[in-house]
């Protein structure tokens, strides 16, 4: 990976039946994590409320990255939304695993959620 991967960040969304589907690409490291908090609270303030964040594409994230998805998940907390993540695989599956991430489901109950794909985790969503 180069220099220039690891210190960029893509963010795009679309709507489907309901669920905002949020597909993340290059790095969340300290470096891209304002950008991302910053296009996540975009995101659901303008009224998502179901939340799918895709990290196939992500390469690289560092603990400021896993704050962003935490902050994320807070945010849609306080509107009774929901996220689910899918996708990560590799080192950034790992970091997310390894830091806790899958046990703030037993915290935050069905609010947050690791899914293997898109569809799982738009399957996953309750209500």
């Amino acid at each position: 990976m180069d220099q220039e991967t690891r210190h960029t960040l893509t963010v795009t969304s679309r709507e489907n039946a309901g669920i905002t589907f949020v597909k993340m690409q290059g790095s969340l490291s300290a470096t891209t994590a304002e950008q991302g908090n910053q296009e996540m609270k975009r995101i659901i303030d303008a009224g998502a409320k179901k939340v799918v964040i895709n990290l196939a594409d992500v390469d690289y994230i560092s603990s400021g990255g896993i704050r962003v998805l935490i902050l994320a998940g807070k945010q849609l907390n306080n509107v009774q939304g929901q996220m689910k993540i899918a996708a990560a695989k590799g080192m950034v599956k790992e970091a997310l695993e390894a830091s806790g991430f899958n046990l703030l489901e037993r915290v935050y109950g069905e609010n947050i959620q690791l899914c293997r794909t898109e569809e799982e985790a738009a399957a996953a969503f309750k209500g």
